[in-house]
């Protein structure tokens, strides 16, 4: 072979070689585009599970078996510079606790109401985070809003900014005072003084009951409602056929109900009680400051921490404890 015919042929080898190389290196650019595309929509996933998933669905996380000798530890309280707090809810997403100021009589509406906002050590980040509002009582979150009973209105605020977005208007039912919310964004609201149970949905209010005897504290759980009544019982409400039963007696001004993730509940008393009530309606007295005179209001419960959040209304002051099994 010639000089000149030798050149030729190794060029065109060289040629080839490099237009495998470059169709390897493309090929591997384009695995690695694929790659980071389906990274970036996986973390979108996580992101947005983390960001809006319902609250309501937060209380099945924690226990996950019944606790056989179940007992509160104390583990703060706050300075007492809040005024006749009502209800505490934990914003996980933001890992602060949000408490309603009523400042003043829960009957008398009189602008001077406020929202604190509060870490899970009890210290107060903010004494006034949303203020001049009549009289704020229950409180649920859906998504990234924050909606208040505040007499015969919802007051749905951005918990990002405590900005109010929207006033609802409830007629006909006096005093709001606890809330809860459902998977679809649904609130539901009990109707103390007219004995009431509605539903607000897209800005549209349906009366669900009548006829309940002072019902003040919510809790909705598959497509059932739990509801604390004056005549010291708890009753389940099926959203599906709408029937009614009772769930567990004597339990005196029931103001707070939380589950705990196992089937079972704790159950406030406004003058001061906690029960923890199992999922068949056995219950066991765990707290009772009744004779310091220290209520127990819309209590809160925040599963990865254990935390069970007691407003003690009239001392003014948020109280902490850990929810554990005795040895």
């Amino acid at each position: 072979m010639n000089d000149s015919l030798q050149l030729k042929t190794e060029t065109f080898q060289s040629n080839q070689m490099f237009d495998k190389e470059k169709k390897v290196f493309q090929r591997d650019e384009e695995f690695q585009r694929k790659d980071k595309k389906k990274v970036k929509i996986i973390l979108t996933v996580i992101l947005m599970t983390i960001f809006f998933t319902p609250s309501c669905i937060s209380q099945k996380a924690g226990f996950t078996k019944p606790l056989n000798q179940p007992k509160l530890v104390k583990l703060w309280e706050t300075d007492t510079v809040l005024n006749d707090i009502e209800s505490a809810i934990y914003d996980k997403k933001n890992k602060v606790i949000y408490v309603t100021n009523i400042h003043g009589h829960w009957l008398k509406p009189n602008g001077k109401g406020f929202i604190s906002k509060i870490d899970t050590n009890g210290a107060i980040l903010k004494h006034k985070w949303v203020q001049d509002i009549d009289g704020p009582t229950g409180t649920t979150l859906y998504k990234d809003k924050l909606f208040v009973a505040d007499f015969n209105t919802i007051i749905e605020i951005d918990r990002n900014t405590s900005k109010i977005i929207k006033k609802h208007k409830v007629a006909r039912v006096e005093r709001i005072n606890d809330l809860t919310s459902s998977e679809d964004g649904t609130i539901y609201g009990s109707g103390t003084k007219s004995g009431k149970l509605f539903s607000l949905k897209d800005g549209k209010v349906t009366i669900l009951k009548t006829d309940l005897n002072w019902p003040n504290g919510l809790l909705y759980e598959d497509h059932t409602i739990l509801i604390g009544l004056g005549d010291k019982t708890i009753s389940k409400y099926n959203l599906k056929d709408k029937t009614t039963k009772t769930f567990v007696r004597e339990i005196s001004n029931p103001d707070g109900i939380v589950a705990i993730g196992n089937g079972d509940y704790l159950i406030s008393s406004w003058e001061g009680k906690i029960h923890y009530v199992s999922k068949n309606g056995d219950k066991k007295l765990l707290l009772d400051t009744t004779k310091e005179k220290a209520n127990a209001a819309d209590i809160t419960y925040i599963p990865e921490l254990k935390m069970v959040l007691v407003p003690v209304m009239l001392q003014h002051k948020l109280v902490a404890y850990k929810l554990v099994e005795e040895n």
